[in-house]
């Protein structure tokens, strides 16, 4: 008999101290149940069962086929451990969250797929009875059936681009958003307003350089610091770059801030 096992109550059997079989998952549902209850609350029961009755009156409960959706979700994590896996739309890439630093790092959907086959096996070896190995450990773990989880955990696990603005809570290793989160402070402490002073844009880069190597932070490459840095002082002080500023030495043209200088120590 094929059947989808009740989530709500496992999950309730699962939360109830008096339940004998807390740490025993009978089932492949029940595993799943016990390690993603958030997942298989909101996208289902993790497998269609086919249930028979052996001739001593007992269940035997078979996975017969995955919900492509629990198991995408599963792969997002267990957030009570601090497990995060997002995948950043912006970039088509999967970030997990690491809790030893606090910072997302990126990761590939090869290793996602090794996660979900580890997973699988983990449950096979640990449910009693030889019915759920085989579909668990073999037909689950193919190259095709990790696939499609994989790439439907695109979307049940995509996160927008604000996931990682500059205002956000999230940080990520080497993102961006790093140096842009830098760039508010060195506006904001080391440079003010002068109506008669010029900085430049090379003066600028040099003193952002030695800011972020003070924190140990990667030195920011020149060609996508102005950009920046010109979005940054156009908020902070209202001024635009300039391809008109003259060095009163060499009588050269120059790019930079006119009304701008570095802060008086």
């Amino acid at each position: 008999m094929l059947c989808l096992a009740n989530p709500d109550t496992a999950i309730t059997q699962r939360a109830s101290p008096n339940t004998a079989w807390l740490n025993e998952p009978k089932t492949a549902t029940d595993w799943f149940v016990e390690k993603f209850p958030d997942q298989v609350r909101t996208y289902g029961s993790p497998f269609l069962e086919e249930r028979t009755r052996t001739q001593t009156g007992t269940t035997s409960s078979t996975p017969v086929v995955f919900n492509t959706d629990c198991l995408a979700a599963c792969l997002g994590g267990d957030q009570r451990l601090g497990h995060t896996v997002i995948y950043y739309t912006e970039e088509l890439q999967f970030y997990y969250y690491d809790p030893r630093d606090q910072m997302y790092h990126s990761t590939t959907p090869e290793k996602m797929g090794n996660l979900l086959r580890a997973l699988l096996a983990r449950c096979a070896s640990e449910v009693p009875g030889e019915a759920h190995i085989f579909n668990l450990f073999s037909t689950f773990r193919t190259d095709a059936a990790v696939k499609s989880v994989v790439n439907r955990a695109k979307s049940i696990l995509a996160a927008e681009t604000s996931f990682f603005a500059v205002n956000s809570p999230h940080q990520r290793v080497n993102g961006p958003e790093l140096h842009q989160r830098l760039a508010l402070v060195f506006a904001e402490k080391l440079l003010e307003p002068c109506p008669n002073s010029m900085l430049t844009v090379g003066q600028t880069y040099a003193l952002f350089t030695a800011f972020t190597k003070q924190r140990d932070m990667p030195v920011m490459k020149r060609s996508s610091f102005k950009s920046m840095m010109a979005d940054v002082i156009r908020d902070a002080y209202g001024l635009g770059v300039r391809n008109d500023l003259v060095n009163p030495e060499t009588q050269k043209q120059m790019c930079g801030w006119k009304g701008l200088r570095p802060a008086a120590a």
